[in-house]
């Protein structure tokens, strides 16, 4: 077979585990492994196998055992085959190192893929029959949530209004969300849990959060941000089998698409706890650098728990912490310097003052934690850059720390150079601009999407860049994610931008540990 024409093969768990690179996260070195291993030996022959080293050397064999990669090379070296060793033929294929993803949510999969797919929807109507379907399975007054509408790929691309899904779902509460988890649409029966199906005169202030009117000054369905928890928090929590199940289902569609190690974005210590329970019973295949979920996490985490370094076996590792600062440009909820460019007298929301921001980092600093800040307009990514500097100025081990920005979705060319200078990892989601490029040109103006995407300009060098898919908002595959971005580059582009297209390995390495 052709090498050009070769099928990509995706090495077993264990194998693609043993051969991804080092997930990007600091470490005090690793801690006891409670967890055993009985993988017998598996051989990887007949095709052109990819070890992902510095040298970009290529093998035709490569043997594993118990998990790890134990030897490679011609089936000459390798020599005599372990006793009942396992033959996987690739069949001239093509196998490469386990990929990795800088940013996404795990259990956040894991719900999405048992929930409403609103993913692709081209229509309200197409949104509302969807609901519709799945109200027809549950008994009334059950809730349904959901989650993958934009009104940007519809033919009115407005927000809607909770009218027509109201009229055809009145028996079930609906929440179904955004795609980028920004803001969420609900019904009326929803509204009604939440009191807010009266006239709102005046509606309720909602720091960091928006509830959008209709005409007759009542909630016309759409919550932006915080406002999503004024209905959120009527819906009944997952319990812990519930939870076990979602986190083990997203991971085997992460193992599938060769997924091998995940930065999970906002976990609360009981998740922690949760994902080493799975870890001990051997059913954690993943490995997972864990981020708290700010200020709520670090409120709730036991005294000196973190960071928790990788365990022996690198499956869970606890180093920092996320924090927001802004929402997303999509839903108008992206902080910025001047007005939407569709939408004058809007700048966006502010999730976390300037002030309020600072103190979280500087909490982070103290503690040893690696911030990682949710930021994607230019004003938010200014004021994480200047919290970070100043936090930098008092604490000399902070950048020890690999602070990271994340997104840096939208950033003013006058800071491009400051994350170079504080030595600041961006960490960002190429397929963020291509979902983006129908409508983000529209909400910036020509002027200032210069400052958005341009990834490359942020690069402090080719050891800190981190790139991630921010699934369930993406798809997770990486294959199908540079695929897609290939194509729409051919259909859209920004003049001015040039992408990077790396996928998603992360090109970041941690020190040695």
């Amino acid at each position: 077979m052709h090498p050009a024409r070769s099928p990509l093969r995706i090495l077993g768990p264990g194998a693609a585990l043993a051969l991804a690179l080092a997930c990007s996260s600091p470490s005090r070195g690793p801690a006891a492994d409670p967890v055993g291993s009985a993988e017998g030996p598996v051989l990887f022959v007949g095709g052109r196998i990819h070890l992902g080293d510095d040298a970009g050397r290529v093998v035709e064999a490569l043997l594993v055992q118990d998990g790890r990669v134990v030897a490679a090379g011609s089936l000459e070296q390798l020599g005599e085959v372990p006793a009942g060793a396992r033959v996987v033929d690739l069949d001239g294929g093509v196998a490469v190192p386990g990929l990795q993803d800088a940013h996404g949510h795990l259990e956040g999969l894991g719900a999405a893929l048992e929930s409403v797919d609103l993913v692709g929807t081209r229509s309200y109507a197409e949104v509302v029959e969807r609901i519709a379907a799945r109200a027809a399975e549950l008994p009334s007054g059950s809730w349904i949530e959901g989650r993958g509408w934009d009104q940007n790929d519809w033919a009115e691309t407005a927000f809607p209004v909770h009218g027509p899904l109201s009229a055809r779902v009145p028996d079930h509460p609906v929440l179904v969300r955004r795609v980028d988890g920004h803001a969420a649409l609900a019904n009326a029966a929803a509204l009604r849990r939440a009191g807010l199906d009266g006239v709102l005169d005046p509606p309720p202030d909602v720091p960091g959060g928006q509830i959008l009117l209709d005409a007759d000054g009542r909630a016309s369905g759409v919550l932006v941000d915080a406002a999503m928890g004024l209905v959120a928090r009527h819906v009944p929590p997952p319990d812990r089998a519930m939870r076990r199940r979602r986190i083990l289902r997203a991971q085997d569609e992460l193992l599938s698409v060769g997924l091998t190690c995940v930065h999970d974005m906002g976990a609360m210590p009981d998740t922690v706890d949760l994902l080493a329970e799975l870890r001990d019973e051997g059913l954690l295949r993943l490995r997972l650098v864990e981020y708290l979920a700010g200020e709520a996490a670090l409120d709730a985490m036991p005294p000196g728990r973190y960071p928790l370094a990788p365990d022996a076996r690198d499956r869970l590792a606890v180093p920092g912490v996320k924090l927001y600062v802004d929402g997303a440009l999509g839903s108008r909820g992206a902080a910025l310097l001047e007005d939407y460019a569709d939408d004058p007298g809007n700048r966006g929301l502010l999730l976390a003052e300037p002030e309020e921001l600072l103190a979280l980092v500087e909490r982070c600093a103290r503690l040893g934690l690696q911030p990682a800040v949710h930021a994607i307009g230019d004003r938010g990514n200014r004021i994480v850059l200047d919290a970070f500097d100043r936090v930098a100025a008092e604490h000399p081990g902070f950048r020890a720390l690999r602070p990271r920005i994340e997104h840096a979705q939208v950033v003013d060319p006058a800071d491009w150079a400051r994350f170079r200078a504080g030595g600041y990892v961006p960490s960002v989601q190429p397929t963020h601009a291509t979902s983006d490029m129908p409508w983000a040109p529209a909400r910036l103006g020509e002027e200032r999407i210069a400052g958005a995407y341009a990834w490359r300009r942020l690069d402090p060098g080719t050891d800190a860049l981190a790139l991630g898919s921010d699934f369930p908002v993406e798809r997770p595959h990486p294959l199908e994610q540079r695929l897609l971005r290939q194509s729409k580059m051919k259909a859209h582009h920004f003049r001015r931008q040039r992408f990077h297209h790396r996928a998603h390995l992360i090109i970041e390495r941690p020190p040695t540990r």
